[in-house]
């Protein structure tokens, strides 16, 4: 091999060792970022509110319910089905809080991963890293308003708690 192929060689093999060191700099300071924000993230808890301001419920970053209160005059201001409705109405706008949190958390991570090249650019046919984060973050299921039950009228409602229908499981 000639001299000069030989140089040519070399500075090939040092830029190629140049754009490596860079890359493993940027995956370094993404580690510690990405450390940081979980840290940061397994500490945050968001609260909801039901439309009707008898349950509040806190959730976990992960959408998980780590408490549920209800007013102490829910049971007298509510039927059991509304009651239920509104738990897990709740329940869904602490998921969704939890997971545009968790978004916002990881937003900084999705601008650096467009910068850097993904697997299946390196390794044909890898799996796409990209991909994987991406369904990272689920919508959380809404409900709609054939899954609710039918609500008491307020003459019925009125019988149910006279009648202390609750107690029956009417």
């Amino acid at each position: 091999m000639a001299d000069s192929e030989r140089a040519a060689q070399l500075a090939r093999n040092e830029a190629l060792r140049g754009e490596v060191d860079d890359l493993l700099e940027i995956f370094e300071r993404q580690r510690r970022e990405l450390a940081e924000t979980q840290a940061r993230l397994a500490a945050t808890t968001v609260t909801a509110w039901s439309s009707d301001n008898l349950v509040r419920v806190t959730s976990n970053s992960a959408g998980v319910p780590v408490e549920v209160h209800l007013e102490p005059d829910a049971f007298k201001r509510s039927t059991p089905q509304k009651l239920g409705a509104a738990m897990t109405e709740a329940t869904q706008v602490a998921a969704r809080l939890a997971s545009e949190e968790a978004q916002r958390a990881f937003g900084a991570f999705e601008q650096v991963g467009h910068d850097i090249p993904d697997l299946p650019d390196l390794v044909p046919g890898a799996p796409s890293i990209k991909n994987l984060v991406n369904s990272l973050f689920p919508e959380p299921a809404s409900t709609d308003a054939a899954s609710r039950p039918a609500e008491l009228d307020e003459e019925a409602e009125d019988e149910y708690y006279h009648n202390r229908g609750y107690l029956e499981g009417r």
